[in-house]
C-alpha cells in the first residue's frame, strides 16, 4: 500500500510537471547549470570519503570486537587456571620495570604492577590483547590484593615482601629456579615481590566480574557497530539523494523543447483522476492502520486478562508462586537475502529474562519479507515540454519545462536524460520550530515533609517542520520543578516515620560479595527496620522483599543473561531469591529479614531489577507501584542494568539507596526515576545504614504520606 500511495504521488507530480512545462517556454539560465556541475563533483567527492571513513570505523570496531571475543576466551582459560579444585596458588607479585613508551611517560620512568605468581597464569594473561582487558585485569588484581592486605594474617607480612626467589624453596625451587617473575604483560622486570595471597574465592568472585565487564563491553561494540552501519548507510543514502537530485536538475536546466497544448489536457486529467485514487488510498492506509492499532490493543489487553486468569487460578488454589513469564529483547533485524524483487530478512532477538513457572519463550527468530521494490528499470521519455508554475510556496521552489518520462527509473535503472530545464523560486525558508502547549497544573506535593517537589510540563501543540527543531521531553522549556513541603518531617510516636500511603513496594535487598559481611548485616538491619516503618493492610502498603546476588562462575552467568540455552533455576543458578511476595505483615517479614544467610556471589542488579518488574504484575490496581533498591552499587553489568531500569521505570517508581563513597552516581541518577533528589538517598557507608536517620529519610522520600 505504501509503494501504491508512493507511486501515486510521483504520477500526480508528473502529470502536474508535464501540464505547467507545456504552459511555458522560457529557457533555462546558464548559472544553474554551471553552479550544479560545481556542486556535484564536491558532492561525489564527499561521498567518497565518507564510504571510507565507514569502512574504517567498522573495520576498527570490528577489530576491537574481535580482540575483546579473544580476550573473553582467555580469561576463561585464567579463571578456570584460578579454580579451587586447581591448585596452581593464588600468589600475586607486585613488580616494576622501566617504561619505554614515547606516548606515556619520559624514558626510565618506573612502571608499577601486579601479576600472578604461577608462570602458567602469567603466560595465559600475557595473551590478553586489549586494553580494556588489560586494564580491567590489572584493576581487579588490585582490588584483590588490597582485600587480601585487609585481611591476611599479620604473622606473614614479613615475608610478603621478599623477592621471589628467596620464596622458591624445597623441592618447590628445585622446578621453578629456571623461571623468573614475569608479568601479565610486557617484558619480564629486573626485580618482583609477593604483594599477597587471596583466597581463591575471592579471586574467582573478581574474576566473575571482570569477565561479566568485558563481555558487556563486547556488546557494547555489537551495538555500536550496528549504530555506525545504520549511519553510515543513511549518510551514504542522503549524499546518492542529493547527487541524483541535482543531476536531475541539471538534467532539466538543458532542456529545449515544450509540450502541446494537449500535454496540458492530459495531463491535468491525469492528475486529477490519480489525485481522487491517491485520496482513496490514503483513506485505505488509515483504515488499517486502525485495524491494527485496534487488533495489537485486544491481544495485548486478552494477555493482561489470562495473567489475571492466572492468577485467580492460582489463589483459589491457595498457591502464590513466584510466576516469572519469559522476557526477550526487542527484535534485531539481518541483512536482506536480496537487493531487490523481495527478499526474506532475519529477524532476531535474545532472552532477557527466562521463565521460571510462567509463559515459555516465544520463538526468537522469525522470517519477513524485505526490499520488495521492483529492480532496475531504465527511463523512458517523451518529447520536450514547456515552464511551469513555481513547485513550492517556500524554502525554495523550482520553475521548470520538462518532457515527460513514459516510465520512470526504478532500483538503480538508468537515469532520465534533460527531463527538465529549471530556475530557482520561492527562496524563503519554511522550515518552522514546533509549538509548545499551555503549561499544564503544578501536580501534588511528591512528599509530606522534608522537601518534595511539584512538576508541571509542556506537550507539542505543533509538531515541527522541516529542519524545525523540538525541546526535548526533559527540557528545562517543557518540564519544570519546583520545592514543596519543606517542612522537617517529625515522627507522630517514637523516632521513626510511619509510611501511611498505599503502594505495592518489591524491596531489593543487595547480598553480593562486595557488600563485606559487615555490610551484610546493615542490609539486614535496614530492610528489617524499613518493613516495621511501613504501615501494610488492605489500606495501607503491602511489600515484596527480593534478595539477590548473582551467579557464581562464568557458565552460570551465561545461562542467567540468556547467552546460552538449557533451564536456568533463578533461586540456583542467579541466586534471585524471594524472601516474601507481596505481604501485609510487618513483623513476620521483618524475622524473615532477620534471618537470611548471605549469599556472598557476584552482582547480577539487571536480573533482579526485571525480577521486581514481574512481582509487580500481581499487585494492586488501585495502589502506586515503588521499586527500592538497597546496594553498594557495584554491577557486573551496567548496560544490562540500564537497560532493565528503563524498563521498569515505565512501570513503577524506582529509588535507589546506594552506601559508599565510591559508587557511581552518575549510573544511579540514571537508574533512578526523576527527580533524582527523590530517589536516590546516598548513604556515606554501612556504619551509618540503618541508623534512624536514615530509616527515615527514605520513608519520607518513598511515602507520599508518613506520620
Amino acid at each position: 500500500q505504501s509503494a501504491m500511495t508512493e507511486n501515486a504521488r510521483q504520477d500526480i507530480g508528473d502529470y502536474n510537471a508535464q501540464a505547467a512545462a507545456a504552459r511555458a517556454r522560457i529557457l533555462g539560465t546558464q548559472t544553474g547549470i554551471s553552479s550544479l556541475q560545481d556542486k556535484l563533483p564536491h558532492l561525489s567527492e564527499s561521498l567518497k570519503i565518507h564510504k571510507s571513513k565507514c569502512e574504517d570505523d567498522l573495520q576498527n570496531i570490528e577489530s576491537q570486537i574481535h580482540l575483546v571475543e579473544r580476550d573473553l576466551k582467555t580469561l576463561a582459560e585464567v579463571s578456570k587456571l584460578n579454580s579451587c579444585n586447581i591448585n596452581l596458588g593464588t600468589t600475586l607479585l607486585e613488580c616494576k620495570k622501566k617504561r619505554r613508551h614515547p606516548h606515556h611517560e619520559k624514558e626510565g620512568a618506573v612502571l608499577s604492577f601486579l601479576t600472578f605468581g604461577h608462570q602458567v597464569m602469567r603466560r595465559r594473561a600475557r595473551q590478553l590483547r586489549s586494553q580494556d582487558a588489560q586494564d580491567a585485569l590489572q584493576q581487579t588484581l588490585a582490588e584483590v590484593a588490597s582485600m587480601a592486605d585487609g585481611t591476611e594474617n599479620r604473622t606473614r607480612t614479613r615475608h610478603r615482601r621478599r623477592p621471589v626467589a628467596a620464596l622458591q624453596t624445597g623441592h618447590r625451587r628445585k622446578h621453578r629456579r629456571h623461571h623468573r617473575a614475569v608479568p601479565a604483560y610486557g617484558k619480564p622486570p629486573t626485580a618482583c615481590t609477593v604483594r599477597s595471597k587471596p583466597t581463591c574465592d575471592t579471586l574467582l568472585d573478581k574474576f566473575l566480574v571482570m569477565q561479566a565487564t568485558i563481555s558487556d563491553k563486547a556488546d557494547a561494540l555489537r551495538e555500536n557497530m550496528a549504530k555506525v552501519q545504520s549511519m553510515c548507510k543513511a549518510t551514504e543514502g542522503s549524499f546518492e539523494a542529493q547527487m541524483e537530485q541535482m543531476q536531475t536538475r541539471l538534467q532539466d536546466q538543458q532542456a529545449a523543447l515544450a509540450e502541446a497544448t494537449k500535454i496540458v489536457i492530459e495531463a491535468e486529467e491525469q492528475s486529477r483522476m490519480t489525485g481522487q485514487s491517491l485520496q482513496r488510498l490514503q483513506q485505505e492506509a488509515k483504515r488499517m492502520a486502525e485495524q491494527c492499532g485496534q487488533s495489537l490493543e485486544q491481544i495485548s489487553q486478552e494477555i493482561c486478562n489470562i495473567k489475571q486468569i492466572r492468577g485467580e487460578l492460582y489463589k483459589m488454589e491457595a498457591k502464590r508462586p513466584f510466576i516469572q513469564d519469559c522476557e526477550v529483547s526487542p527484535w534485531m533485524p539481518e541483512e536482506c537475502s536480496e537487493p531487490c524483487g523481495g527478499g526474506v530478512q532475519k529477524m532476531v532477538r535474545s532472552v532477557v529474562v527466562p521463565a521460571s513457572l510462567g509463559a515459555a519463550c516465544p520463538p526468537l527468530v522469525m522470517k519477513r519479507r524485505c526490499n520488495v521494490q521492483a529492480c532496475p528499470t531504465d527511463c523512458s521519455l517523451s518529447q520536450w515540454g514547456g515552464w511551469s508554475s513555481c513547485s513550492a510556496q517556500c524554502g525554495g521552489g523550482i520553475m521548470e519545462r520538462v518532457r515527460s518520462i513514459r516510465r520512470q527509473p526504478s532500483s538503480g535503472g538508468r537515469p532520465c536524460e534533460a527531463t527538465s530545464e529549471s530556475a530557482m523560486c520561492s527562496a524563503g525558508a519554511c522550515d518552522r520550530d514546533c509549538t509548545l502547549s499551555e503549561w499544564t497544573r503544578w501536580s501534588s506535593c511528591s512528599k509530606a515533609c522534608d522537601g518534595g517537589f511539584q512538576v508541571r510540563k509542556r506537550d507539542i501543540g505543533v509538531e515541527a517542520k522541516g529542519q524545525g527543531s523540538c525541546p526535548s521531553p526533559d527540557s528545562e522549556v517543557r518540564l519544570q520543578y519546583r520545592r514543596c513541603n519543606s517542612a522537617v518531617c517529625k515522627p507522630k510516636t517514637g523516632d521513626t516515620l510511619k509510611c501511611k500511603s498505599k503502594l505495592d513496594i518489591v524491596l531489593i535487598l543487595d547480598g553480593s560479595g562486595s557488600i563485606g559481611e559487615a555490610g551484610w548485616a546493615k542490609v539486614k538491619s535496614l530492610g528489617g527496620k524499613l518493613v516495621q516503618a511501613i504501615e501494610m493492610g488492605a489500606d495501607g502498603a503491602q511489600v515484596a522483599v527480593l534478595l539477590y546476588s548473582g551467579p557464581k562462575s562464568w557458565p552460570t552467568y551465561r545461562k542467567c543473561t540468556g547467552a546460552v540455552t538449557g533451564p536456568v533455576d533463578l533461586a540456583t543458578d542467579c541466586n534471585l531469591n524471594w524472601v516474601s511476595h507481596f505481604a501485609s505483615t510487618a513483623d513476620t517479614l521483618a524475622s524473615a529479614i532477620g534471618g537470611l544467610t548471605w549469599p556472598k556471589a557476584s552482582t547480577l542488579t539487571s536480573a533482579a531489577l526485571a525480577t521486581a518488574e514481574a512481582e509487580l504484575r500481581t499487585g494492586r490496581s488501585d495502589a502506586s507501584s515503588l521499586v527500592i533498591a538497597i546496594t553498594d552499587g557495584k554491577t557486573m553489568d551496567p548496560r544490562r542494568t540500564t537497560q532493565a531500569a528503563k524498563s521498569l521505570q515505565t512501570k513503577a517508581r524506582l529509588m535507589w539507596v546506594p552506601v559508599s563513597r565510591s559508587v557511581d552516581l552518575e549510573d544511579i541518577k540514571l537508574w533512578a526515576s526523576k527527580p533524582v533528589a527523590d530517589n536516590v538517598v546516598l548513604v556515606q557507608n554501612f556504619d551509618k545504614l540503618d541508623t534512624v536517620a536514615n530509616v527515615n529519610r527514605i520513608i519520607a522520600d518513598a511515602c507520599p504520606e508518613v506520620e
